[in-house]
């Protein structure tokens, strides 16, 4: 086992969260999705819905997964899935330290997340 990878008593997570601090076309933000299932799914993880907001900086996306994961294994996807990258170091340090609420995006108040992606995809699978 590596340094900072000990099983830490934390709750698994079904929910992963993304913070992208820039702005891209919709064509391309429907690439990403597209890129989020199948990256979830090389790791043997089924999503269920894609919702995001959209933020002063960017966007934040929030992955419903079938199965919930361990926190090192959610932060290691949220990591390949393109999360911030200072955001992925802070969240490794608050799971070894045991923080229960290690995985925060932060909303303004009365934000809606809105559907991304809900459970079918819309192209052929490959």
């Amino acid at each position: 086992m590596r340094r900072g990878e000990e099983s830490v008593d934390l709750p698994k997570q079904d929910v992963l969260k993304i913070d992208k601090d820039c702005f891209v076309d919709a064509r391309l933000n429907g690439q990403y999705v597209e890129s989020i299932l199948d990256t979830c799914k090389k790791h043997g993880v089924t999503v269920l819905s894609v919702k995001s907001t959209q933020t002063q900086h960017g966007m934040h996306f929030y992955i419903k997964v079938d199965l919930p994961v361990d926190a090192h294994t959610a932060n290691s996807l949220q990591y390949l899935l393109g999360d911030d990258a200072k955001r992925v170091a802070f969240n490794r340090a608050r799971i070894e330290s045991g923080l229960v609420g290690w995985n925060k995006l932060f909303e303004a108040v009365g934000r809606k997340p809105r559907p991304q992606y809900t459970g079918t995809r819309t192209k052929t699978e490959t």
